[in-house]
């Protein structure tokens, strides 16, 4: 596994100069040593974190989201493994999710349903913001969870995200065939929504 502090000094508790400086600077938090220290513990009973590069952890309530990169499929049972390491920081549920560079599966991850499109919004500000697409169906699992991806979001892209919803057929749904396509009266409508903004 690798890590953005030295692990002697992530094991040892003990921050050298270089290690201080990362915390000191804002880039990590006091707190993220120990979500490290309980990653490199685990690392040889969760063969998914030998590849694993360690990214941030972000805390949202009494949830913790660790991010991590050159992961694929995550278990269930190391997020359970890291919220009962992690009991002293006040961690009740610990997600783990992988950023990657694919918008669309870091969005999948966090929001917890199919995620139909991604948008990216150059605003004239010189801010960005992301547009999800999902089914319709999903709007209610959508809305338990989004102040918190929204929160995550926004501190990993640096960007606001929005969620709009999709009446999605049940043909559609069942394959991947029509996904890209798209009517030209709806692009036609959303140009017209974008320009008016």
């Amino acid at each position: 596994m690798q890590i953005p502090l030295d692990k002697v000094c992530v094991k040892s508790g003990i921050l050298c100069d270089r290690c201080q400086a990362k915390i000191d600077s804002g880039e990590y938090e006091k707190w993220e040593v120990d979500v490290m220290r309980a990653l490199l513990n685990l690392e040889s009973k969760f063969r998914e974190l030998r590849s694993a590069v360690y990214r941030k952890s972000i805390r949202v309530g009494d949830s913790l989201y660790v991010v991590l990169d050159g992961v694929n499929v995550v278990s269930r049972e190391l997020g359970k493994a890291l919220a009962g390491a992690l009991e002293g920081l006040g961690v009740r549920r610990v997600y783990t999710i992988s950023e990657g560079s694919d918008d669309k599966s870091l969005l999948r991850n966090l929001l917890n349903v199919p995620v139909l499109a991604v948008n990216k919004h150059y605003l004239p500000d010189n801010t960005v913001s992301y547009v999800a697409l999902v089914p319709a169906s999903e709007r209610r699992r959508v809305e338990e969870v989004i102040d918190r991806a929204r929160q995550v979001f926004t501190t990993l892209k640096r960007a606001e995200l929005f969620v709009e919803y999709e009446q999605v057929s049940t043909a559609v749904r069942s394959s991947n065939v029509g996904i890209g396509k798209v009517d030209k009266d709806k692009l036609l409508d959303a140009l017209k929504h974008i320009k008016s903004s």
